[in-house]
């Protein structure tokens, strides 16, 4: 088995993905791109072959500065990116060459976003799950499964007035207002417009953006990516003085049944933990929780330490954020969030 970095792109990765039950969109080769632009990280996009054939790949992202330190992710913006091999010699492969260049370039730790926990003695972190919505039978059943409230609320939108839109790069600069002044109410700083700029430049074919609005004032606005047959919404906000006026279901109604029209298998919710409102607001749309297996190897010497605004050590920093003007929120965050992808 031969591991080696990808310096062009190669269809045989993108076959081998396509190919693969867990192979989302941030395991592509091309992902590595956006995260070059958005954020200007080194990626390492490692390739196991046997006899010319692609047997596994496991991308990374090198994040290094003052504040965080150094270190490797699989893979940079996304909830997924960990390895992924068809045999344990291809990923054993991967996995040790990973180790070697981490230690090379003097790495603290990698992180590795799995659905399966890999067989080695890591680190492991559970306190994530993911939340999937089954779209195969179509959306009139998938509107029939979701919990009455939802649908009753979703109506009660409409009637409001809210009305959702799609589209592409025009709709970027009204998506990027709403999810920066979202992310600056939660206390946490917003990725950069840079990051959903590239997305789209990148897989015009595989992210799409939605509006909703009322009347000319949007209020809220989502992205998603579909690949595989899966469909994943990585970035929404609605504005909370809205709230009442059900902005967040109408949105996420139209998102899954565009889905739905677009030949998606599987709608996933993202990253929660559980208990979270966040939790409970993707459980009453009958979403079913799959565990993530998040993984470390550390670096001998070194401690592992966990950048996550869960953490109880950056709570009064989320405060901070929060008093913020939104002005210096806007400039600030999304040099602070190109640091923690």
């Amino acid at each position: 088995m031969e591991v080696s970095i990808l310096n062009s792109p190669d269809p045989a990765c993108d076959e081998f993905i396509t190919q693969s039950p867990e192979g989302r969109i941030c395991h592509l080769p091309a992902w590595a791109s956006v995260v070059v632009r958005a954020a200007g990280h080194r990626t390492f996009y490692l390739v196991a072959r046997d006899s010319g054939q692609v047997r596994g790949v496991l991308p990374l992202t090198q994040v290094r500065n003052f504040l965080f330190g150094n270190r490797m992710i699989s893979q940079a913006f996304s909830t997924y990116g960990g390895l992924l091999a068809e045999s344990d010699q291809a990923r054993n492969a991967l996995f040790n060459h990973a180790v070697e260049l981490a230690t090379k370039l003097d790495c603290e730790s990698i992180e590795f976003r799995n659905i399966k926990p890999l067989p080695y003695d890591l680190h492991l972190r559970e306190d994530k799950l993911t939340m999937l919505i089954q779209l195969e039978a179509g959306a009139e059943q998938v509107w029939q499964n979701v919990r009455g409230e939802i649908r009753k609320q979703t109506r009660k939108a409409e009637k409001n007035g809210l009305v959702v839109v799609d589209g592409a790069m025009e709709l970027l600069d009204d998506f990027y207002a709403i999810y920066s002044r979202r992310m600056h109410e939660l206390g946490t700083p917003a990725y950069p417009r840079k990051l959903m700029a590239a997305m789209l430049d990148m897989f015009p074919e595989n992210v799409r953006l939605f509006v909703i609005r009322l009347e000319d004032m949007c209020v809220g606005a989502g992205l998603i990516t579909h690949f595989n047959r899966i469909a994943e919404i990585p970035c929404s906000a609605t504005l909370s003085k809205f709230n009442s006026l059900y902005p967040n279901r109408l949105l996420y109604w139209n998102i899954i049944k565009y889905c739905c029209d677009h030949g998606a298998k599987l709608f996933d919710f993202g990253r929660s933990s559980v208990g979270s409102g966040n939790y409970e607001f993707k459980r009453r749309w009958r979403a079913k929780p799959v565990q993530l297996n998040y993984q470390y190897w550390v670096r001998p010497g070194h401690r592992l330490s966990i950048l996550s605004p869960d953490n109880p050590k950056y709570r009064k920093k989320v405060q901070m954020w929060k008093k913020l003007p939104l002005w210096v929120a806007r400039l600030a965050g999304p040099y602070i969030s190109r640091n923690l992808p």
